[in-house]
């Protein structure tokens, strides 16, 4: 017998003490709901039969009515009051009832719920809706979310949606059980507390209300989330049998082309990814101190949306985001799907469960059904749930596979209302792939990147070891007793600290953790302003909240604390963000045209640039007055200005990017490269400061070429296309060979006392080259080398080191038997491997620099040939020099 749902009164019971009997107990263990069963040690692999056992000490009353709520367990529960059966429940999301008072005697009352999670034999991980979880950590099963005992009269509501519209209408639906007709009071009170509306009316079982509230209303968007509160008390013959109170916004989503319409005014959601993983818990109920803290720290970097991604946040973490102003968007946990015809339809009937209980939070405002589906799910069973969502929620944004057909191999015949895209990728590839899928022809609608830019930064596990306690540290465990791997395709974080202990980095760890998360937030901003910097793009969701057990991408460490302080996320990551673009270039190559690329972030010294300067701007149109600018070092400022905005510049529509001024600016000469920032500001008309935003420039006097002597160049692939002017000589008389090529030649002359420049333009298995993550997945280590005396050592990767992101790097630590010194490593933050970009070795009387990093050639948005690339001139001058002078 499947559970109903009766709404919970204001004035329940909590029913917060069980025992839990499990085969794997030694005894019986007093435990607390809500909880999962692996927090008091039941091992993680074990599916259940676990009992839990409670004690109910009651005097039932005539004519009332005794229901047990539960607002979630998993998976299957089963329980009996006094031996006889209550009910059967599946699902690990949507609440459930069951009606006591069939077997209620006076006093006391045996109850005992049966609980079987998933993740075993009897209901595999693919064939439920069991989200993503166990592919983050575990499983988890038990009374998960609050257990509560209330009573009713003979009348009960079972639903109760109330839809507020921005204009002040309010549509009422409910729907009645047991005895019929009944009748119907409701109270509206306003956000202060006032009540603003009565009405008393008789119903039957299924009713309707509408009316609309008086002004001022007071509206629910993130900047104002306001939330009204409804009771609606169920009277039988004048008695009192069933209240329930709920809140509920005034507002209205709306869709305009590609633009997303809240209460009339453009919105940009600016949103974090949550898989719902707790390090205080197994099961996705945080601590409400814990969801309170991490929701404020996201707003607090400019992040206007949480995406629930393949969870059901709890009713007071939903709760917590409609008075926080914190939009939601709602991903049913449809992951992986393995599933027959009876799993589907029961996929169906927990999808219309778990819609009914959240739909009255005014923060929902994207719903998908699902993600990265492929086509294991029926096309007409995902119709089908898009055509209930649709018509539960009267939403104009819901889509039925996040991440899309198109690049997940799904449907490209979509039951959606908007492009929803899951585009990982690297900096230097984001403009070229953003566009390639943005510029589809398609009917308008709005287009999002439903989860994207993960950074992985490194596990700061000195501090986590010091300050967790070892039993919430299990993931970390070698022992597949105590850590089993389950669905988990990734299981390389138990053996990170001993792979960075034995590649002899333990002591550089705290620098490892400092410098990665300067480098998450420079691949950040390099991502998000490519972003906002198209036309078209409606909004995204970064990949993620917190760091979890198979991914240290979150904007907050496993304990919730920030990598980084948050506020400075806000220049680009605000509802007006200004951005920098430049003028385009071309190359003749091979008989045509081909895009440059010229380097945005490094200039020569000495010469004038011409950044533009474009402000992308959502929500209510702005007017704005003056642009101001200046160039600086850490502390002089080296040229200044302002221009004075007028026209279509100084109208700030609030839907989307608009160009602003062209600018001329001076650069400093040197003749030592060096960094400098320049930062652009927005002004309204009042003075007050609209947007502000920083990058920072390397500047580089131009190589003096004609000074290098005896260089030869080895180039057999006509890889090294614009190569500057060299004197080159033949290789006899060389001293410093400059090669894209390991030859026997090539030794030769190293072994001869000669000093090479290898630049590796493929990778090469000599050298054990790997394809990986330049920016993603990664922490840069500058290494000491006397190369950093010529080039200024970098203290971590930014915009300045965009032009040579590579695709690959070295795991050798020897060639040919001669050590390998790196100066630039790479360690991989997921596994702990360690590579390297620049390494140096000395073979017989000569020495080789290894580089694998980008000097030329198709790669991404990177420059094309050295034309373009005036750090990668310098660098490569300034290695020949290096290596000339040994």
């Amino acid at each position: 017998m499947q559970a109903c749902c009766v709404l919970l009164p204001p004035h329940t019971t909590p029913l917060t003490q069980w025992v839990l009997e499990a085969e794997p107990l030694p005894e019986p263990l007093p435990v607390v709901a809500p909880s999962a069963w692996e927090d008091y040690g039941v091992p993680r692999t074990y599916e259940g039969p676990c009992d839990y056992r409670c004690t109910l000490e009651l005097s039932p009353q005539p004519n009332r009515r005794y229901w047990l709520h539960f607002g979630a367990v998993s998976y299957k529960a089963t329980g009996t009051l006094n031996g006889m059966p209550l009910g059967t429940h599946r699902g690990i999301w949507d609440s459930f009832c069951w009606e006591l008072t069939p077997y209620l005697r006076e006093g006391t009352n045996e109850l005992r719920v049966r609980v079987y999670k998933n993740g075993g034999a009897r209901y595999p991980v693919p064939q439920v809706l069991s989200g993503f979880l166990p592919y983050v950590a575990s499983t988890f099963g038990g009374l998960w979310q609050p257990v509560h005992l209330f009573e009713t009269g003979d009348a009960w509501l079972t639903e109760l949606w109330v839809q507020g519209d921005a204009d002040g209408k309010v549509q009422v639906q409910g729907v009645l059980e047991g005895a019929t007709p009944a009748e119907v009071a409701i109270a509206v009170y306003a956000p202060d507390g006032a009540c603003v509306h009565t009405a008393r009316f008789g119903v039957s079982r299924n009713w309707e209300y509408a009316c609309v509230l008086p002004s001022p209303l007071y509206r629910w968007h993130p900047r104002t989330p306001h939330c009204y509160r409804l009771t609606a008390t169920v009277c039988v013959e004048g008695e009192v049998s069933h209240t329930v109170a709920t809140t509920f916004g005034l507002r209205t989503v709306s869709v305009d082309g590609s633009v997303i319409l809240l209460n009339g005014e453009p919105f940009y959601p600016r949103g974090l990814l949550h898989w719902g993983w707790y390090l205080e818990t197994h099961a996705p109920y945080p601590p409400p101190e814990v969801a309170r803290q991490e929701l404020a720290i996201a707003q607090r970097a400019g992040f206007n949306l949480l995406k629930a991604c393949l969870w059901v946040p709890p009713r007071e973490y939903l709760s917590l985001c409609d008075q926080l102003g914190v939009a939601v968007w709602l991903e049913l946990p449809l992951w992986l799907p393995d599933m027959d015809a009876a799993q589907v339809a029961q996929v169906k009937r927990e999808y219309e469960a778990i819609v009914k209980q959240v739909r009255n939070h005014p923060c929902i405002l994207l719903w998908t059904l699902g993600c990265e589906l492929s086509t294991r799910f029926p096309y007409e069973a995902l119709g089908e749930l898009y055509a209930l969502v649709k018509q539960l929620t009267g939403s104009p944004l819901v889509r039925d596979n996040s991440g899309g057909g198109e690049c997940y191999g799904g449907f490209l015949q979509e039951h959606a209302d908007f492009a929803d895209y899951h585009l990982y990728g690297e900096a230097h590839f984001a403009h070229t792939t953003f566009r390639a899928f943005l510029e589809v022809p398609r009917p308008p609608a709005p287009w999002l990147q439903g989860e994207f830019a993960d950074h992985d930064t490194m596990r700061d596990f000195t501090t986590l070891r010091q300050t967790v306690p070892p039993e919430r540290l299990w993931w970390l465990e070698r022992d597949p007793a105590i850590n089993p791997q389950g669905v988990r395709w990734f299981y390389e974080t138990p053996f990170v600290e001993q792979r960075l202990q034995q590649a002899g980095l333990s002591d550089a760890l705290p620098e490892l953790v400092r410098t990665s998360r300067l480098e998450m937030r420079a691949y950040h901003k390099l991502v998000l302003e490519t972003m906002r910097r198209l036309s078209g793009t409606s909004g995204y969701v970064i990949s993620g909240l917190k760091d979890t057990p198979i991914t240290t991408a979150g904007l907050l460490d496993e304990r919730g604390a920030p990598k980084v302080a948050p506020e400075s996320y806000l220049a680009f990551n605000a509802d007006t963000v200004l951005l920098l673009d430049w003028h385009r270039r071309r190359v003749w190559l091979a008989g045509g045209d081909r895009p440059a690329n010229p380097d945005p972030y490094n200039h020569f010294g000495g010469r004038t640039v011409y950044p533009r300067i474009l402000v992308s701007h959502f929500g209510a149109p702005l007017l704005v007055e003056t642009l101001r600018w200046r160039l600086q070092t850490s502390n002089t400022t080296l040229c200044a200005g302002e221009v004075a905005l007028q026209g279509d510049s100084a109208q700030l529509t609030g839907r989307g990017v608009q160009f602003l001024a062209q600018l001329a600016v001076p650069l400093p000469d040197s003749d030592m490269p060096q960094r400098v920032c320049f930062q652009a500001e927005l002004v309204a008309p009042s003075g007050e400061q609209v947007a502000s935003n920083e990058w920072w420039w390397g500047i580089y006097p131009v190589p003096d070429w004609a000074s290098l002597q005896g260089i030869a160049v080895y180039d057999p692939t006509d890889a090294l296309w614009s190569l500057p002017p060299l004197q080159s000589v033949p290789p006899a008389e060389a001293q410093v060979l400059l090669t894209t090529q390991w030859s026997e030649q090539v030794r030769a002359f190293v072994e001869a006392g000669g000093n090479a420049l290898w630049l590796l333009v493929a990778p090469t298995p000599k050298l054990e080259c790997l394809r990986l993550p330049f920016w993603r997945e990664a922490a840069h280590r500058f290494l000491p080398h006397p190369l950093w005396e010529t080039i200024p050592r970098p203290d971590h990767l930014d915009e300045c080191l965009f032009a040579f992101s590579t695709d690959f790097a070295c795991a050798a630590t020897t060639f040919e038997g001669a050590p390998i010194r790196p100066a630039w490593q790479r360690i991989d933050t997921r596994t702990g491997y360690t590579h390297w970009y620049l390494g140096e070795f000395t073979l017989g009387k000569g020495k080789v620099l290894v580089c694998t990093l980008h000097f030329v050639g198709h790669h991404g948005d990177t420059p094309l040939t050295l034309d373009y690339h005036p750090a990668g001139q310098y660098w490569l001058w300034a290695m020949l020099r290096y290596l000339a002078s040994r």
